[in-house]
C-alpha cells in the first residue's frame, strides 16, 4: 500500500537533492502554462513546487492542495516569506478535491500517484477539474532509476504507460511525455 510523506518528514520533500533530480522550471517550460492562468499543484506537500508555480503565475492563481494541513501550514508560511499572494491552500480528502468543475485552466500532480491509494480515482477528480481544453502535467518517478535512498521505492513508482493508459481511459489528449532528468519522467494531457 502506498505511503503518505508524514508531515514531521516535510523538511524531506524540500531538500536540494529533489531539484538536481528535477529542475521546476524544466516543468513550466513544458507545460502549456500561462501567466494569467488558474492552476492547481495536487498533493503540494510543503510547497516545493508550488512556490516556483506561483512565481510563475504572477496574473494567475495557484491553488496547492493536500490532504494534511500541516503540509499547507508549511505552503502558507513559505509564500508569506516569498510574499506571493496568488496562492491557496486547499485541504483535500484524496480523491475528492473541493473546487468547482471546470474551474482550473491546468493541473500538475508532482509524485502525487505514486502515494495514492487510488491513484485513477484522483485521475478522475483531476479531469473533473480542468475546463475544456485544459492541462495535465503528471510527474512521476521513473521505475527504472534505482536510486533507492532516494524517492519512493521501486515497487510504489508507476510507469509511464500506466499514467498514460490512466490519461486515455479519461478520454485526455497526450500531448507530450519525455524524461525529466535521470529520476522522473513527465506526461502532459489536454482535456
Amino acid at each position: 500500500m502506498p505511503t503518505k510523506t508524514p508531515v514531521a518528514n516535510a523538511e524531506k520533500l524540500l531538500n536540494p537533492k529533489l531539484e538536481e533530480a528535477y529542475d521546476p522550471q524544466s516543468l513550466i517550460a513544458l507545460a502549456p502554462i500561462h501567466t494569467d492562468q488558474d492552476v492547481a499543484d495536487v498533493g503540494s506537500g510543503p510547497g516545493w513546487l508550488s512556490i516556483p508555480l506561483a512565481k510563475y503565475l504572477y496574473g494567475g492563481k495557484l491553488h496547492a492542495v493536500d490532504i494534511q494541513e500541516g503540509m499547507l501550514e508549511k505552503v502558507a508560511e513559505r509564500a508569506a516569506q516569498y510574499r506571493l499572494y496568488n496562492i491557496e491552500t486547499v485541504l483535500s480528502k484524496e480523491s475528492t478535491i473541493p473546487l468547482e468543475n471546470e474551474s482550473l485552466d491546468g493541473l500538475v500532480l508532482s509524485g502525487t500517484l505514486n502515494e495514492a491509494t487510488r491513484a485513477k480515482s484522483l485521475f478522475k477528480e483531476c479531469a473533473r477539474l480542468l475546463k475544456p481544453a485544459g492541462w495535465l502535467a503528471v510527474v512521476e518517478w521513473n521505475p527504472e532509476d534505482g536510486d533507492a535512498d532516494f524517492g519512493p521505492p521501486a515497487k510504489q513508482r508507476i510507469s509511464m504507460d500506466s499514467v498514460d493508459e490512466m490519461g486515455a481511459d479519461l478520454g485526455l489528449k497526450r500531448i507530450r511525455g519525455r524524461g525529466l532528468g535521470p529520476a522522473h519522467y513527465v506526461v502532459i494531457f489536454k482535456k
